[in-house]
């Protein structure tokens, strides 16, 4: 019964290792899912590593959390096995790597983890993208900080070739020399909170250089990689978060010949925003990466309303310490939609929500004249949703899988208001699976 029961056992682990699903049809429903080749080939090496009393583990978080991840780390066109275990239910952690050898996968080393639990795997890309580096984070029981150990597959072995701790981390090539640099942040206890970058050269990882971050937050909200502005330099962009006020402060790092920067420190605009609705991102998809101000609608107090409506500033930093307002917008994020304001729209017009069932509406008016409704924009969820978005006089706007959206222009034309095809290009849809 007890080699029954690691039979069965083995044969689970390998249908959620390899992603294999059963073809729904005729006696094929009865047949056991085919693990991979390259699984077959491991599966030895495996069998002895459970055998040693050691139990399988999963990244917690991350782009990889497969118990076993197949990948070509040394650029020889043959792809490596990386498999996690841990000592019984609650011991050690352990990474092991595996080679091809003649049709079989032989173990080329393992690490072992400092922490308590797995955090994350991911890939840093050195050499032009033909070597990968083995980025593997490890819960730490305690404190805001986890453990992070860099390996790579040299002279056919596994070698560790960082060992720290860091709040969180990022890969980016940020001097764009076809080698991703490893950024990570220290926010530990009360020491000062710095961020450090790294770079691989020589099969060595060095550290480069670091700089100061934000002192007062306590933890990193979100992290964007891309252009700090026209320039085509590359920056990190970390949204950090204060605890204590639930506002929000941005971090922009940058590599300056081989010195790192936080430009958003030396900046003349602030990136501090007093409630933590939004994150950077490439807000009008010109690959620029935007930083978000929230300023509350005008007209906020007269409208009576305990919710606040807030219009958005997006702004675009550079490395001569200035900054550019690009574009403004209204954010609905419960409901998934923004509307980019026209430039005479800032300041000058206001918003008002009305709620029935099945439906919802953000009506836009001038500041100070309620009455004569700029545009509407309708927000369908009931089971009619499709038939109440398609009735004469709305502008269809697209769907989601459960929410239609329209609008409807005022019937007063002022200088405040859009054609229908400006209302197309400016609302944008944020939720998943959009048509």
């Amino acid at each position: 019964m007890k080699v029954l029961k690691n039979c069965i056992w083995l044969v689970l682990c390998m249908v959620m290792l390899t992603g294999c699903s059963v073809i729904a049809g005729g006696d094929d429903l009865l047949q056991t899912p085919k693990p991979s080749e390259k699984f077959t080939m491991l599966q030895d090496q495996l069998e002895k590593i459970i055998s040693e009393g050691k139990t399988y583990v999963t990244p917690q978080k991350g782009s990889y959390r497969n118990t076993v991840t197949f990948e070509d780390i040394d650029g020889d066109g043959e792809d490596e096995a990386i498999a996690f275990f841990r000592e019984g239910t609650g011991g050690k952690i352990y990474a092991y790597a595996f080679a091809l050898e003649d049709g079989e996968y032989q173990q080329i080393g393992r690490i072992e983890g400092p922490g308590s639990a797995l955090g994350s795997m991911s890939f840093l890309e050195v050499e032009g993208g033909k070597q990968k580096l083995l980025v593997v984070t490890w819960t730490l029981s305690g404190d805001v900080k986890q453990g992070l150990t860099v390996c790579g597959v040299q002279h056919q072995e596994l070698q560790e070739l960082l060992d720290t701790t860091c709040t969180d981390y990022s890969l980016s090539d940020m001097d764009q020399d076809h080698t991703q640099e490893l950024l990570t942040l220290s926010y530990e206890n009360q020491e000062r909170k710095t961020a450090q970058v790294y770079d691989y050269e020589d099969e060595k990882i060095t550290l480069l250089s670091q700089a100061d971050a934000t002192q007062d937050v306590q933890s990193v909200a979100n992290m964007v990689e891309g252009q700090l502005d026209e320039s085509g330099i590359r920056a990190v962009f970390v949204d950090n978060r204060f605890e204590n006020d639930n506002g929000m402060q941005t971090d922009i790092y940058v590599l300056d010949g081989t010195t790192l920067r936080n430009v958003a420190l030396s900046a003349n605009t602030s990136t501090y925003r007093s409630t933590a609705l939004s994150f950077c991102e490439d807000i009008d998809g010109d690959g620029s990466i935007e930083v978000p101000q929230l300023q509350v609608l005008p007209g906020y107090e007269d409208r009576g309303s305990t919710e606040t409506l807030w219009m958005v500033d997006w702004y675009r930093y550079s490395m001569e310490k200035t900054t550019r307002l690009v574009h403004t917008t209204y954010d609905s994020p419960t409901e998934g939609w923004l509307l980019e304001f026209p430039d005479n729209w800032r300041g000058n017009v206001t918003a008002t929500l009305v709620s029935s069932t099945g439906s919802n509406q953000t009506i836009f008016t001038e500041k100070g004249n309620m009455e004569d409704p700029i545009l509407t924009v309708y927000v369908f969820t009931g089971s009619d949703r499709k038939e109440a978005a398609s009735v004469e006089g709305l502008i269809d706007l697209g769907e989601t899988s459960d929410i239609c959206f329209a609008a409807k222009m005022g019937d007063n034309h002022t200088e405040y208001s859009m054609t229908e095809r400006e209302v197309r290009r400016a609302f944008t849809v944020t939720t998943n699976e959009w048509k």
